[in-house]
C-alpha cells in the first residue's frame, strides 16, 4: 500500500466500532455535541483514544467519516422499517422482507436500500443511540446520490464485522479509491482480538485474587478483635483460669450470640453462665 492509500484509507472492525459508539457517548454527554453536529473535540479524542487502544494511527477524519457513514445507515434502514412488511432481526441484526414483492417495489423507487436487503449491522443499537436524534432534526444523507457517495467507501461488505475503508481525499470519480483489507489483516486483527481477551482474563483474575486476598486478610483481622474482646471479658472474672479459661476462649468466640450474652451480665452472674452452658 503507498503512503497515499495509507492517508486515505482506515480499515475499521466491530471492536473498534464499539469502543467508537463508547466514546462518542461519553463525549456527548461532556456537551461535545450540539445541533446534531460533533464538536472538533469529539472527534480529536476518540482518534486519540482508539490510536492508543488499537496500536493503530487514526485521525479525526476517519472518526468523522465513520460516524457519516453510521448516520447514513440509520437514515436508509429507519426508512426502510417504517415501511409496512419491513422488521429487524435483533439477533442476526439485519432488515427481514415479509413480502419479497413489496420489497422489489421498494427498491424501485429506493435503489439505495438494495444494499441493505441482506447486510448484517451487529452495532445496530450503538447507531440508533447515535444518530436517531440527527435524525429527527434533518441531518444524514438526503438522497440516494448521498447515500451511495458515502457508501461507496465501503470494503468487504459481506463481512459480518462489516470492516470499512473511508476515502479522505475526495468524492468525486477522480479521487475515490477502494481496496479491501488483506487476509493478513483480518487474521492480525483476530490475533490483537485473542490478546485483548487473554489480557482482560489476566487482569480479571489478577483483581479477583485481590479481594480473595483482601477479604481473608479482614476476616483474620476482625477474628483477632474478637478473640482480644473475649480475653479481656474473662480477665474481668476473678480466678477464672487455666483449662477452664482456654475452653471458655475457644467456645465464646465461636459462638457470638454466647459471648454477647456474657457481656450482659453482670459479673457475678458470667461465671456462672459459662459453667451452666459451656460444653
Amino acid at each position: 500500500m503507498s503512503s497515499e492509500d495509507t492517508r486515505s484509507y482506515f480499515a475499521w472492525n466491530l471492536e473498534m466500532e464499539r469502543v467508537l459508539a463508547d466514546v462518542l457517548r461519553d463525549q456527548r454527554n461532556l456537551g461535545n455535541k450540539g445541533g446534531g453536529n460533533w464538536k472538533v473535540v469529539a472527534y480529536s479524542t476518540a482518534a486519540q483514544i482508539l490510536s492508543k487502544r488499537f496500536g493503530v494511527h487514526l485521525m479525526a477524519d476517519n472518526v468523522k467519516n465513520c460516524f457519516k457513514l453510521w448516520r447514513t445507515w440509520y437514515g436508509i434502514v429507519s426508512v426502510i422499517l417504517s415501511q409496512s412488511g419491513f422488521d429487524w432481526d435483533s439477533i442476526k441484526y439485519m432488515i427481514t422482507v415479509e413480502n419479497e414483492i413489496a420489497w422489489s417495489e421498494y427498491v424501485k423507487s429506493h435503489e439505495e436500500a438494495k444494499r441493505f436487503r441482506f447486510k448484517v449491522i451487529p452495532n445496530w443499537d450503538d447507531i440508533v443511540d447515535l444518530c436517531a436524534k440527527d435524525r429527527a432534526i434533518g441531518l444524514g444523507a438526503e438522497n440516494a446520490l448521498d447515500a451511495d457517495d458515502i457508501m461507496s467507501k465501503e470494503t468487504n461488505e459481506e463481512e459480518a464485522i462489516h470492516s470499512v475503508s473511508f476515502d479522505l481525499e475526495g468524492s468525486s470519480s477522480a479521487t475515490r479509491k477502494n481496496i479491501r483489507p488483506s487476509k493478513s489483516g483480518e487474521k492480525e486483527g483476530m490475533i490483537f482480538s485473542m490478546k485483548e481477551v487473554a489480557e482482560s482474563l489476566k487482569e480479571f483474575v489478577e483483581v479477583t485474587k485481590k479481594k480473595m486476598e483482601n477479604k481473608k486478610k479482614m476476616e483474620i483481622k476482625e477474628a483477632q478483635e474478637v478473640v482480644h474482646e473475649v480475653v479481656s471479658e474473662l480477665d474481668n472474672i476473678p480466678n477464672f483460669n487455666g483449662a477452664l479459661r482456654h475452653r471458655a476462649i475457644d467456645w465464646l468466640t465461636e459462638n457470638p450470640i454466647k459471648f454477647a450474652i456474657i457481656k450482659a451480665l453482670s459479673l457475678d452472674e458470667k461465671e456462672d453462665y459459662i459453667l451452666s452452658f459451656m460444653p
